[in-house]
């Protein structure tokens, strides 16, 4: 199945069908059903089409996630001004390329010139680790609960608030008001919703990101 250069009306109209049918895939292809999900994520990104990311946000559910995760940004981010420095980094490709889950907790994987950026703006931060070409940090802790947000469906809940983690305190990172909530739409493709509390205590979305269990024999 080949990238889509448009959404379809049906998948745009009923995105719940849509997923209900490549679940079904799944139990007897689901390379192919997983390869056909990425591939409506890449075309929703392209069209920057956030009313079909809610749709399909709301019929994700909640997974259970373990090791590393390829990840990219889905469509534009909604304008995050307390981001400054961390809004075009993870605009940039690759940039900010994954996630990797552990029992409870996990980092945010960056390439190079991510991780350089991030670095330059809290020097003091002393949690990287590099793997290759990742540089694994701004770790995290992850539970399955409600979604702050409507349609308040279950979530694996990612915050980055314990200070047993050791993540920086910067005006122009301020990791600590972020909140991420990841849904499964198949098994391996997984959609997120990145929030952010303003100072006022409002969470408000500020954007969508992909995550899909790397491919057989690829390692990053």
């Amino acid at each position: 199945m080949t990238i889509p250069t448009a959404l379809s009306t049906e998948t745009r109209d009923h995105p719940a069908a849509l997923l209900d049918e490549l679940r079904e895939l799944t139990a007897t292809a689901p390379a192919r059903a997983r390869l056909a999900c990425w591939d409506h994520v890449l075309a929703a990104s392209a069209a920057d089409d956030r009313e079909l990311l809610d749709a399909l946000f709301a019929a994700g559910t909640a997974p259970r996630l373990h090791g590393d995760y390829e990840g990219i940004v889905v469509g534009k981010l909604f304008g995050i001004p307390g981001l400054t420095l961390l809004n075009p980094v993870v605009a940039i490709e690759p940039g900010w390329v994954g996630k990797s889950f552990d029992a409870g907790t996990g980092t945010n994987r960056l390439d190079r010139l991510a991780y350089l950026a991030v670095r330059a703006a809290v020097p003091g931060y002393r949690g990287w680790v590099r793997t290759g070409a990742v540089y694994r940090g701004l770790r995290f802790t992850h539970r399955i609960e409600r979604a702050v947000l409507a349609p308040h469906n279950q979530v694996v809940a990612v915050t980055y608030t314990d200070p047993a983690l050791g993540n920086p305190g910067s005006r122009v990172v301020p990791i600590e008001r972020v909140r991420d909530e990841i849904v499964e739409l198949v098994p391996g493709v997984y959609l997120g919703r990145a929030q952010m509390r303003s100072t006022g205590g409002e969470i408000r979305a500020v954007g969508y990101f992909a995550l899909r269990a790397p491919r057989p024999g690829v390692r990053r």
